[in-house]
């Protein structure tokens, strides 16, 4: 499937486990926040931040709760619960499962704090503990690639869906500016040349179509130039440029696939 990692040729020697001990000591969006929130507008403030970049993300939100209003949504990968919290409040079913307890313990903690209700537990995509055809939509934002098995996760994902159902995940595109930006620095995607994180895959188009074969339909656009890593130099850039190059030579993969 041509799976690459930061180093190449190390994709199959990482285990699960490695990813989970990475993440536990590296829960999602913490290291841009001098403390956990503590109130639900601590929290809606931490969420802001994210969506300052993640600019493409409310659009998908709102688009696809518009057309599947109260539908049974399993979100793989909740780290601190923005994008749980996120679908919780236009009123879809949401069940949200992350690989380690600190990430399930937070997004309990602020779906309690901002009085939404979703449903938080421990899960592994590789196996996913649902029955077949559980859920009309699936949604994975930058999860799946830290999987030692994408291919796994994605057929997964096709299995706990609905005969017509629905599966929004983003995965790294290997042909983007951020890509050859981190290759030639030799600096990991997630975390730090200290403390990288031991799975990091990346696709072309091409490779997620054949991930994603078992789908009668398979729509991938490309967005997010760059972001928080880049500090400064995203304000420097107009924001139309921004979302002109990111549509093309972009980090973010969006796929939209139809069960």
């Amino acid at each position: 499937m041509g799976q690459t990692t930061r180093q190449q040729g190390e994709a199959m020697t990482a285990t699960l486990e490695d990813v989970r001990q990475f993440w536990t000591n590296n829960l999602n969006g913490m290291k841009f926040l001098e403390n956990f929130p503590e109130s639900a507008d601590q929290f809606w403030a931490a969420s802001a931040f994210r969506y300052k970049y993640h600019v493409h993300l409310p659009r998908l939100f709102d688009r696809i709760a518009a057309a599947h209003p109260g539908a049974r949504l399993l979100e793989i990968g909740c780290g601190m619960g923005d994008d749980t919290a996120q679908w919780a409040k236009r009123g879809i079913q949401v069940t949200a499962i992350d690989l380690t307890e600190p990430a399930v313990a937070c997004t309990k903690e602020r779906l309690r704090l901002c009085g939404l209700e979703a449903t938080v537990q421990q899960g592994n995509a590789e196996a996913l503990a649902f029955a077949d055809g559980s859920f009309d939509l699936v949604y994975s934002f930058g999860v799946l690639h830290h999987s030692p098995d994408t291919p796994r996760t994605i057929d997964e994902v096709w299995r706990v869906l609905k005969p017509g159902g629905r599966a929004l995940i983003m995965l790294y595109n290997r042909k983007s500016l951020n890509y050859v930006v981190h290759r030639l620095l030799h600096y990991p995607f997630d975390g730090s040349r200290e403390d990288p994180c031991p799975v990091e895959h990346t696709y072309t188009q091409e490779q997620i179509r054949r991930m994603f074969r078992k789908f009668k339909s398979c729509a991938i656009e490309v967005d997010y130039l760059f972001g928080t890593g880049y500090g400064a130099v995203n304000d420097l850039i107009p924001k139309g440029l921004h979302q002109y190059l990111g549509r093309r030579i972009g980090w973010h993969l969006m796929i939209e696939a139809v069960r």
